[in-house]
């Protein structure tokens, strides 16, 4: 896979498009638009006349059987080929009709390893889907000690520009000492869209604010009695551009002795704090990688050393995602909270998860 480059046109190096309108009535265009180190998702976005801002828009793809709606949307083209995508639209009577040909010169690297798109959240629409996002909500701690209260308002997660905001506030006239001083978001999936094994990717940037903790990980308690957490990034900001990965079963949180393998790592990375990057997970039958940017950048490898006793590996059941920003706690306060730093947001471009075919 490689690195970021970004292309917004007509016409450009993977894609090639021919333009069919004949009989419209409603002006109608639309932009193809390759992002970062995947050509092989398109982000298809219609282009109307300004005042036809409250159109339905419709998008065929007859060759994957595939109908979207909305004005932006996401395609998925795993495999190089030829493809035709037809834009239809209605807006006060009017009507139009566009069709090009998109030309996918390279099979993508996840259908090589084949691997097909499983479910996906590309944050195109204007609010989060509540087919798939459950909110935590309440002053509980946590676990950690956390002083936010998470909430499911607006001003704490909302769509922005096609990315999902999570936002954190401290409370005007707080001190920021007690429990419930900020709010926060912290979404989850519970229920709705959970795993057992793929590969997971999230395209996000995190904020690097002292006192603060973004995170992306999954949880469950299908394996009770045993604990089954896996973290794909944490970010506690004092220790400036280091991410943490750590997969949390019952023998590393009771004695991380007594599990022999390596269960948590680091990576650096330089720019966290100003760019996106992709922040990736591969859970196998035999292992859990998880990686930066691309699937080669692995900083962690866990292989248990008792595979069959769920103290070591309790990986064999549904874990649900979460993603969150927690203030204050034992670990993310450890050396205080930048009161003067908030309000503070993390964004999420996407959540992609493959599985083997």
């Amino acid at each position: 896979m490689n690195k970021g480059i970004i292309y917004v046109c007509m016409l450009f190096l993977c894609f090639a498009c021919n333009d069919s309108d004949a009989g419209n009535t409603l002006p109608l265009s639309f932009q193809t638009i390759q992002m970062e180190n995947n050509s092989n998702f398109v982000t298809l976005t219609a282009i109307t006349d300004g005042d036809a801002k409250d159109a339905s828009f419709e998008w065929s793809i007859p060759s994957k059987n595939l109908r979207l709606t909305g004005r932006s949307v996401v395609c998925y083209f795993e495999q190089k080929g030829t493809y035709e995508v037809t834009l239809t639209s209605e807006w006060n009577s009017q009507k139009g009709s566009i069709t090009k040909t998109i030309t996918v010169d390279n099979d993508s690297y996840y259908h090589q390893q084949g691997e097909h798109l499983w479910w996906n959240d590309e944050f195109t629409s204007y609010t989060l889907d509540k087919m798939a996002w459950n909110y935590d909500i309440g002053t509980e701690g946590w676990g950690n000690s956390e002083k936010q209260n998470y909430t499911s308002s607006s001003e704490n997660s909302f769509i922005r520009d096609g990315k999902l905001v999570i936002r954190a506030l401290k409370l005007d006239g707080k001190t920021g000492e007690e429990k419930g001083d900020f709010t926060s978001a912290r979404i989850m999936t519970k229920g709705k869209i959970e795993i057992n094994r793929g590969r997971v990717e999230v395209r996000a940037k995190v904020p690097g604010v002292k006192g603060t903790v973004p995170a992306i990980w999954f949880y469950g308690k299908n394996a009770y009695p045993y604990y089954s957490e896996l973290d794909m990034m944490e970010y506690v900001a004092y220790e400036k551009n280091k991410i943490h990965g750590t997969a949390h079963t019952t023998a590393t949180l009771a004695d991380p002795k007594e599990e022999t393998n390596v269960s948590s790592g680091t990576i650096m990375v330089d720019d966290v704090e100003t760019s996106f990057h992709i922040y990736g997970m591969n859970w196998t039958d035999e292992k859990v990688e998880f990686y930066v940017d691309d699937p080669s950048n692995v900083y962690l490898t866990f292989t248990p050393s008792q595979k069959d006793n769920p103290r070591f590996w309790p990986f064999n059941n549904e874990l649900y995602l979460i993603i969150n920003v927690s203030v204050g706690g034992t670990w993310g306060s450890r050396y205080g909270i930048d009161l003067d730093k908030f309000p503070l947001e993390m964004e999420i471009d996407y959540v992609r998860i493959f599985k083997k075919n």
